[in-house]
């Protein structure tokens, strides 16, 4: 199982995808309704482009998630 979002930075704009998976630690959103919200804010998910760090707050991280896919 796994997730991959694109993401769009806010700071710069730069799009780009960025996986994760649970087995690393992480835990999914439901991608229906939103509802679990674990978003990893300990290690720093950074734009590769500026370099900002995306995930200060789990708000912060959802508000610049384009699009969410989840598979098996």
């Amino acid at each position: 199982m796994g997730t991959a979002y694109k993401i769009k930075c806010k700071h710069c704009g730069t799009e780009f995808q960025h996986s994760t998976s649970p087995t690393f630690g992480l835990y999914q959103e439901c991608v229906a309704c939103g509802c679990s919200t674990h978003v990893e804010t300990e290690k720093p998910i950074r734009c590769p482009s500026c370099l900002h760090i995306l995930n200060r707050t789990p708000q912060e991280f959802n508000e610049q998630i384009e699009t969410v896919m989840t598979w098996d």
